[in-house]
């Protein structure tokens, strides 16, 4: 699978998630896109691109940072996310914010412009050499950027909790499958120090690496399903054969149902922000 073989994946499948996308289960993108938009401290008045926005939970953060006085602007390439964000938008009146459709591969903005540029769990599908780079020279000098990885705790804990869900996954497909790219993406750059040098090769300075691990719950397994279908684990149940996938939902709720304590069924979830300065001139 070349790179826009992956793309069109990638911008179908999620534009099919949006309506569910970040609205059902633990909804992390939201609190960790606020918690990345604290951590940078936006100034009123900032000027902010959020690249690949999805439905806008970096978008909204920044919008209520930089107040009427600033701008937000986010770009996606999925029609339903686009779809979904823009009635959000009307709906919370945020005249400081708009989502335009645009190929992050593509960036059409004037260079030195922008104060910020975020990209919320997305990085890892991008052309991503290309969109730092370009990045660096859209942002104005002293400029940052700030990406937020995904990656799944690889505590005794957690893995004793969840382990048999990779387990029951890999079986549902044969010996000898191997996972389309898009499938595996965020395994590109959800290392510190990967993520730490694809930052300095692109000419950014000042790099801070945060790893944040959260422990999230799960209403019940019925509210882990359709969490399921909302976000990338939507590849996997989308690529089973239909008696697989009916063998999967069967064996992943007897488990979740066994998992379920006092709050919900617990899930730990990590999230990587990685920040990078445009030195000044």
């Amino acid at each position: 699978m070349n790179h826009d073989e992956m793309k069109r994946t990638v911008v179908a499948m999620y534009s099919r998630a949006a309506e569910l996308y970040d609205q059902v289960g633990t909804r992390e993108f939201t609190y960790f896109g606020k918690l990345l938009v604290n951590t940078l401290n936006i100034p009123i008045g900032a000027y902010v691109l959020d690249i690949a926005c999805g439905r806008g939970a970096l978008l909204f953060a920044a919008a209520e940072q930089v107040s009427d006085s600033g701008q937000v602007i986010g770009i996606d390439l999925a029609p339903g996310m686009l779809t979904q964000t823009k009635s959000a938008l009307r709906q919370r009146s945020f005249k400081q914010a708009e989502v335009v459709m645009m190929d992050a591969d593509h960036l059409a903005f004037r260079e030195n412009i922008f104060d910020f540029i975020t990209c919320g769990y997305a990085l890892h599908f991008l052309n991503y050499e290309y969109v730092l780079a370009k990045s660096l020279k859209l942002l104005k000098p002293g400029g940052f950027f700030a990406a937020i990885m995904p990656f799944v705790p690889q505590d005794d804990e957690n893995m004793k909790q969840w382990g048999w869900l990779f387990t029951l996954t890999k079986a549902i497909f044969p010996p000898d499958f191997i996972a389309p790219a898009a499938w595996t993406a965020p395994n590109r750059l959800n290392k510190p120090d990967i993520a730490k040098a694809t930052l300095q090769h692109a000419g950014f300075v000042d790099i801070q690496i945060q790893s944040h691990v959260v422990t999230f719950y799960f209403r019940d397994e019925d509210e882990w399903w359709d969490w399921e279908w909302s976000q990338g684990s939507r590849f996997w149940l989308e690529g089973m054969s239909a008696e697989g996938l009916t063998q999967f939902k069967h064996e992943a709720l007897r488990h979740l149902v066994s998992m379920k304590a006092e709050k919900g069924i617990p899930i730990k979830m990590g999230a990587l922000f990685v920040v990078g300065r445009k030195a000044s001139e």
